[in-house]
Formats: C-alpha cells, sequence, structure tokens
C-alpha cells in the first residue's frame, strides 16, 4: 500500500514539474514564493471567485483571489468571475471557505493580495516583468486531477450488464 502512494507521489510530482516546465515556457519566467498566513485581513479587495460548477456540491468553489486595488494580479483560471464581498458566495461556498488554505501575494515587501484554496489545490505564482496588466499570474492547479483520491483510486462507476447474471 505504501508502495501504491509512493507511486502517486511521484507521479504527482513529475506532472507538476512539467507543468511548471510548460508555463515558464509561456512569458512566465520567475517562480514567486507566496507565505502561508492564518487568514485574509480585512479590507478593500477585488475578489475573483474561481469555481468549478461539476464539482461536488460542497467542492463548487475552487478559491478566491483578493487583489489589492492597483496591484497587477491575474489568474488563467478557466472558470471566473469577480464578485464584491463574500457575501455573493452561497452558503455551501462560505461554509467551505472557512477551511480553506490562505497564502499571501507578496513582490519583495509589498502585499499585493492573497490567495483561499481548498487543501486538495495549490496555487503558483509567476512573475513577469513585460505584461504590465498581469505582472503576477496565480496558477490553481487540483493536485489531484489524474486521480480521485490519495489512494490513487479513481472514482468511476463501473455499470454492469445484466443485473447479477
Amino acid at each position: 500500500m505504501k508502495e501504491h502512494n509512493i507511486k502517486n507521489l511521484i507521479r504527482s510530482t513529475v506532472l507538476g514539474l512539467v507543468g511548471l516546465v510548460l508555463i515558464s515556457c509561456s512569458g512566465y519566467n520567475t517562480l514567486v514564493k507566496m507565505p502561508e498566513v492564518n487568514e485574509v485581513p480585512s479590507g478593500h479587495y477585488e475578489i475573483i471567485k474561481l469555481y468549478n460548477p461539476e464539482g461536488l456540491p460542497d467542492k463548487t468553489l475552487t478559491g478566491l483571489i483578493f487583489i489589492k486595488k492597483g496591484a497587477s494580479v491575474c489568474t488563467d483560471y478557466p472558470r471566473q468571475e469577480i464578485i464584491k464581498s463574500l457575501d455573493e458566495l452561497t452558503m455551501t461556498e462560505k461554509n467551505s471557505y472557512r477551511y480553506f488554505s490562505n497564502y499571501a501575494i507578496t513582490a519583495e515587501i509589498e502585499t499585493l493580495g492573497f490567495v483561499s484554496i481548498p487543501i486538495e489545490y495549490i496555487a503558483i505564482l509567476w512573475k513577469n516583468e513585460k505584461d504590465e496588466n498581469c505582472k503576477y499570474k496565480v496558477q490553481v492547479e487540483n493536485i489531484n486531477k489524474e486521480r480521485g483520491d490519495f489512494s490513487g483510486e479513481k472514482n468511476e462507476t463501473v455499470h454492469g450488464g445484466s443485473h447479477g447474471r
């Protein structure tokens, strides 16, 4: 069983590294560390809601990106919308959000915003000096994309034929 988990860890690491190489070829050339924080401080932010409409009812919210005014931060997540406040989240999303991990988007000494994501996701921050409209790009990926869960088993339904024959 441990061997199976080690194989999955190696596979996930290799997939992640391949993704990093592909993104580095797209012009975003510097990886920026994002320190973990306990919570997103109150303030005025542009909030980008990342969502997955095909997720389980309690897993539709993929993350939130809080951007301070004037910061050049964007994301390439395929399903996103700008919301005015956390009050626009559904009750299930608000409940899920309480358990998210929070990270600061920092540029040298200045904090440009925050990222809040579920534990099964990772956030990577890329810096690109060439794009003034998107100097910092937040990439959010599901670490279990290829697998159903940490045990390595896919969550697939197998449909039988003649009900027991």
